[in-house]
């Protein structure tokens, strides 16, 4: 039995993630039978509901993918007004269908955006005054079939604005992205971790709507820091079973709802079809989640801290290649994630410093957000075990994105190694380079309360993202892995002492059939 004592509980989180980690031993004898005919659909469906077909024709963001990741100020047209076309755009691009691969039976559907296992477990809802050719109310996307469903008629810009302490840039946008996840399409593989697996795959939608906002020179901004409740109540969902993990307001507009009245907001009663016969619940999961809510106090108090660099800056160490401009593919960002998938093999070869010092330096620009995530502050270290990067020594790396310097920890042939951490895969020995986010959770629970959890997490998952787009740009692969916590921060000691492993991305180039695969590690 336990009881919901609030954000600044911090021993909540404390014991879900100590809870929570792999080890060598636990992969081994934990015990857990994965049923395929109970996975649950990844896709929210409402019956009931008249479908809004999106335009199948919409702008291609054709700015070129590195600079679409790496914008952090963007240069907003004021001229550009955002209607249902260039929605439709924001919306493909970050969490639509973008690939089919027919099999004997059936078909599989990719993604715009990476997710643990291909579960999808996060939903976009949009939240929007009258805009070209869409009235105001608030809308589920689905990707399985490209439509929108209302759910509420009206503009609930100003409620949502007062959620997150009157922001006005919600409040003054036309559209807002609203990120949920349904936990249990997760959990149905990963169990109670996969609240982890959540959040990375809503940063790595973040960074394809962040992207594709960019490029089309759209104002946007990452909120996490809003009242579940009243977010929850507005979309109709129960905040166990799925709840509201971020705001993305996006495009500015004249138009602002400024009264600090609350809006009469009716309970919904759109009927949805189960996801799978047997649900699961996972009592760390809900508490986790509950125990990391904010109240209206909460998020009065939820802002941006001043810029100050969480990671220690490096001295010596390697600065980064500045990138030989004319080897660079001018592939859009609109092809980049078109062509976008989660590596599945890697050659056993080398990429070049330069490749790498590219993705290092346009992914790490900043993220327009309201936690720390300027130029110089992170709640994210970069630490990086390279294997195979030209002109660079084989080794263990902490990355100072405020300098933009590696520093050798310890150098060394760590592929055995960077291969058993990710969990013993051979994605991890095989590639290039991999990198480690390790966060000092103590820190960021004290300051933040329960809360910095998720922000955690999802920024990690944002840095990802943007490391894939990085990755493709370059004509190279990605892939996010787990790992072996504690292993993790072992390795990476004395520097990472004291520190939590976040999340993982390997950096390689992509297997092809004319090379041999290692296989071995």
């Amino acid at each position: 039995m336990w009881y919901i004592t609030g954000n600044r509980e911090i021993k909540v989180a404390r014991e879900y993630h100590e809870n929570t980690k792999h080890s060598f031993a636990s992969v081994r004898f934990g015990r857990h039978y994965l049923n395929p005919l109970n996975q649950p659909s990844a896709y929210k469906i409402y019956p009931n509901l008249e479908a809004i077909p999106l335009p199948s024709e919409f702008p291609s963001p054709h700015e070129n993918g590195l600079k679409a990741v790496s914008t952090y100020n963007v240069e907003v047209d004021k001229e550009q007004s955002l209607n249902l076309n260039l929605l439709a755009s924001i919306l493909y691009y970050s969490a639509g269908q973008t690939k089919k691969l027919r099999f004997p039976g059936g078909a599989y559907y990719f993604r715009a955006a990476a997710s643990a296992g291909a579960l999808y477990p996060v939903e976009i809802y949009i939240v929007c005054k009258d805009i070209p050719e869409l009235d105001a109310g608030l809308y589920h996307f689905s990707p399985r079939d490209f439509m929108l469903r209302r759910l509420r008629v009206g503009d609930y810009r100003g409620e949502l604005s007062r959620s997150a302490g009157y922001r006005q840039d919600i409040s003054g946008a036309p559209v807002t992205i609203v990120l949920t996840s349904i936990f249990w399409r997760s959990a149905w593989k990963y169990q109670a971790r996969s609240y982890r697996y959540c959040l990375w795959d809503t940063g790595t939608i973040l960074s394809n709507i962040l992207a594709t906002a960019s490029a089309n020179k759209l104002s946007h901004t990452v909120i996490t820091g809003f009242i579940d409740s009243v977010v929850n109540h507005l979309l109709g969902v129960d905040g166990e079973h799925e709840g509201a993990l971020c705001l993305v307001p996006v495009g500015s507009s004249s138009a602002t709802s400024t009264s600090e009245e609350r809006t009469i907001v009716p309970p919904i009663a759109a009927e949805t079809i189960p996801l799978s016969n047997d649900q699961v619940d996972y009592p760390e999961i809900i508490r986790m989640h509950k125990e990391s809510c904010l109240t209206k106090e909460e998020v009065n108090s939820w802002v941006r801290p001043s810029s100050e660099a969480s990671q220690r800056a490096a001295g010596k160490g390697y600065g980064l290649i500045p990138i030989d401009r004319s080897s660079l593919s001018r592939t859009s960002l609109s092809e980049v994630i078109r062509l976008r998938g989660s590596s599945r093999r890697f050659a056993y070869e080398s990429i070049s410093f330069s490749h790498l010092s590219c993705i290092l330096e346009h992914s790490t620009r900043g993220i327009p957000a309201d936690f720390p995530g300027e130029r110089g502050a992170s709640l994210n270290d970069i630490y990086i075990i390279v294997n195979a990067v030209d002109d660079l020594t084989q080794g263990a790396y902490l990355f100072s994105s405020s300098n933009k310097k590696l520093e050798l920890l310890k150098s060394g042939n760590f592929r055995s190694m960077s291969g058993y951490l990710c969990l013993e895969q051979a994605l991890g020995n095989d590639a290039s380079a991999v990198v480690f986010f390790l966060a000092d959770l103590r820190k960021i629970l004290d300051r933040y309360g329960n809360r910095g959890y998720r922000a955690c997490q999802i920024e990690a998952g944002i840095l990802g993202g943007k490391m894939y787009l990085c990755a493709y740009s370059l004509g190279l692969g990605a892939t996010g892995l787990t790992f072996y916590d504690d292993d993790v921060t072992d390795f990476f000691s004395p520097h990472a002492s004291g520190k939590s492993a976040i999340f993982v991305v390997a950096l390689g180039v992509p297997y092809r059939s004319k090379h041999s695969p290692s296989g071995k590690f």
